[in-house]
């Protein structure tokens, strides 16, 4: 017998070579332990690195009654996007999500989604803005006689200059025709420029729908050399179309440090022209219209780097000129809202405000004429959040619905007083 045979014999009596099995268990710990840390370090290094954008629409994709969700993720670092990609998730009923991607050969990705009816015929189609052109997705429902929820590309339009950029889409009726024509609106960087010298913001563009056909991108001229994070359409001044409040920032790198909102009047036929309004002197980072003091005409929420504003309406109750705007003394105070939203969450008729933080989601209850009171209800969400409300689990109730990419979504479900019970967390 050599001297390591002994050595198993006198350690390990009556079972040799097996004291292996003492340190497997503690070596398995240490490999979980260790995945564990790797995983939790890539997460927190992702949180804290490049700007989030996380947009979205609820509609119902596949015609079975209840409303499912088209998220759209980017994640942006100065002239380098790490992440961007459009992904919808499908409603199973109840509030119960499935993450689809697109059939093989659809475009996906892009730098910002919008759902709507471009073609006409019932079904919800996807517009996806790639940096420099426009792609359509046409749902195969409808007039394409296949299975709704099935998106395939169609068509294709140019953007209003060829310098790849960011940029979000808003969908409306702007010359009044029935149809669904849209806006891209640019920021905050480009891809790549045609000229190296050329440090000016984005362009934004319109766009006209010819009956089911994208029409020429013509540039937005009013907000040439704006960089514009978010926007909103609505008839502000009360003449039946839609114009657009534009939330604007000012770029570290660039020619444009202005930073004021803009109005823009739509003249009827889908032409915008300034206002001459400049509103606030903070970087905006969302804007949504609705009428949150009840006098029918179109007030502003802005949520801002710090914090959020209500621009109030002058016409009807203020007896002003309806379309010019003037700032609420009540303001909510904070840092880096990334999304805004007006509902009435509470079933009381009037409207209430869903502010997206970073890290979290609040809901300020509408009192009255210029009053809003916090509710203190918190919902945690992450920066690779993009919040979305709808009635999730058709009750009648406004839910809100959060997605990160295609693998985590959480649900709140609305019960009915506005306050929410969490229900997925997956």
């Amino acid at each position: 017998m050599n001297s390591t045979e002994s050595l198993d014999l006198v350690t390990s009596p009556g079972k040799p070579r097996a004291s292996w099995l003492l340190w497997l268990l503690p070596a398995a710990l240490v490999v979980i332990f260790c995945s564990l840390a790797v995983f939790y370090f890539m997460i927190l290094s992702l949180d804290n690195s490049g700007i989030f954008f996380v947009t979205g629409d609820a509609a119902d994709l596949d015609g079975d009654g209840d409303q499912d969700v088209v998220v759209h993720n980017r994640r942006q670092e100065s002239e380098f996007t790490s992440f961007s990609g459009t992904l919808p998730w499908f409603n199973e009923g109840g509030g119960e999500f499935v993450a689809a991607g697109f059939e093989q050969g659809t475009e996906g990705g892009g730098w910002d989604s919008a759902a709507g009816d471009i073609d006409g015929d019932g079904d919800i189609d996807l517009l996806l803005f790639m940096g420099y052109e426009l792609r359509l997705l046409l749902n195969q429902g409808g007039d394409q006689g296949g299975r709704e929820g099935k998106f395939e590309n169609s068509q294709l339009i140019q953007g209003p200059e060829r310098n790849g950029q960011y940029g979000t889409i808003l969908l409306g009726d702007l010359n009044g025709d029935g149809w669904l024509d849209g806006i891209i609106i640019g920021c905050c960087g480009r891809l790549f420029t045609v000229d190296p010298e050329d440090d000016a913001p984005n362009v934004s563009g319109v766009w006209l729908n010819n009956e089911g056909r994208l029409g020429e991108m013509a540039v937005l001229s009013a907000l040439d050399g704006l960089a514009v994070p978010g926007g909103a359409l609505g008839d502000v001044d009360g003449d039946g179309d839609l114009d657009l409040f534009a939330a604007v920032a000012a770029p570290s790198e660039s020619r444009n440090r202005n930073p004021a909102d803009r109005v823009m009047l739509n003249d009827g036929a889908g032409n915008f022209s300034d206002s001459g309004q400049q509103l606030g002197s903070v970087d905006s980072m969302a804007v949504v219209l609705g009428d949150v003091d009840g006098d029918g005409d179109l007030d502003a929420l802005v949520g801002a780097d710090k914090g959020a504003a209500w621009w109030i309406n002058q016409g009807r109750t203020q007896g002003g000129e309806e379309g010019v705007f003037a700032l609420l003394e009540q303001a909510i105070p904070g840092d880096q809202v990334r999304s805004v939203f007006l509902a009435d969450f509470d079933g009381d008729s009037d409207l209430d405000a869903l502010i997206g933080w970073q890290k979290l989601a609040t809901i300020w209850w509408n009192d009255g004429p210029g009053e809003f009171t916090e509710d203190g209800q918190q919902l945690r969400i992450s920066k690779r959040h993009g919040l979305i409300p709808g009635d999730f689990n058709g009750d009648g109730n406004l839910d809100i619905f959060a997605a990160e990419y295609d693998h985590n979504y959480r649900l709140w479900l609305n019960q009915g007083d506005g306050s929410f019970r969490r229900v997925s967390w997956p």
